[in-house]
């Protein structure tokens, strides 16, 4: 019972922890881009995977620009994991969020 007690405790300190490190400003930006530019709402999640990891790339690689070395995650932390998770569901709420509101856009523009 003990080892259960503590994986959970570790697990909402590795979420707590993420909560606190995460910055939403880049994947919101990608997915904003996407939502507006996207010709059907559909595959969202493709749409938020592909926005997760363009935006990943540019963090792993934006210090090979200043003559850095490249700024791989550890994965092996659950809150590196998490913080992936949150700017997933991020993305793919605001893909989802624009999707509906310029097809909804298009209804109102074809009825008048």
């Amino acid at each position: 019972m003990n080892d259960i007690w503590s994986f959970f405790l570790g697990l909402s300190d590795g979420f707590r922890a993420a909560l606190a490190d995460v910055n939403p400003l880049p994947i919101l930006i990608v997915a904003i881009v996407i939502g507006l530019l996207q010709k059907k709402p559909e595959k969202y999640a493709m749409k938020a995977a592909g926005a997760l990891a363009l935006v990943l790339a540019f963090n792993i690689f934006l210090p090979l620009v200043r003559g850095g070395q490249p700024a791989w995650a550890d994965i092996s932390r659950i809150s590196s994991i998490a913080q992936y998770f949150l700017m997933y569901v991020f993305a793919y709420g605001m893909i989802g969020v624009l999707g509906s509101v310029k097809s909804l856009m298009n209804v109102q523009v074809k009825k008048a």
